[in-house]
């Protein structure tokens, strides 16, 4: 045998061990998904969308998947000690969809999921229900009021959260003692 015939024999093996591994590798990494995206493609990572509209919305993604009828999953990667999605997710997943949906016309779903990897080295996926395009559009529009000075910002639903605003030290209308936050109805759904 050859030098030329042995080296390109260790080089296809080579080769071929690499695309075994890789092919290992994303099964082990799809199993870890949640059943709804194992089989879906992934079709924008890290990628940002512009709404440009009767409101303006820029919005960056950090995973979305085309399941196999057409549409079109989010996906939200966290960090957290504590394995578990919040409002904020939901918002942020909201307006991930408002912008995808007006600048590329794709049908978003109305779910998607929080992925949280905890300090523990372990994730959980969580499926949460997204907000609709009118309260997406209504939360834009009283932000825009807010920084307008045309409406009054309310309290946090927990005093901790109230706590770390940025704006706590200016703010005239402390909670009192005896303060309990408004319970609103509940944003998505726990998986």
């Amino acid at each position: 045998m050859s030098i030329v015939t042995a080296v390109t024999v260790v080089s296809v093996l080579v080769v071929c061990a690499w695309c075994f591994l890789r092919w290992l590798i994303r099964q082990r990494w799809r199993r870890n998904l949640p059943r709804e995206l194992r089989n879906a493609q992934l079709v924008y990572a890290e990628r940002l969308f512009r709404a440009v509209g009767q409101v303006t919305l820029t919005a960056r993604l950090d995973r979305a998947y085309r399941l196999q009828d057409g549409s079109i999953t989010l996906l939200e990667l966290k960090t957290r000690a504590v394995h578990r999605w919040y409002p904020s997710d939901v918002i942020e997943l909201s307006a991930q969809a408002y912008a995808i949906a007006v600048e590329t016309g794709e049908r978003v779903n109305r779910n998607a999921f929080v992925e949280v990897q905890g300090l523990d080295g372990r994730t959980t996926f969580h499926r949460v229900e997204l907000l609709s395009i009118d309260e997406v559009e209504a939360l834009i529009l009283r932000r825009k009021a807010l920084l307008a000075g045309e409406a009054r910002a309310q309290y946090a639903c927990s005093i901790r959260l109230c706590q770390t605003c940025a704006y706590f030290d200016q703010c005239g209308g402390r909670p009192q003692s005896g303060w309990y936050p408004r319970r609103g109805p509940r944003v998505g759904a726990r998986s």
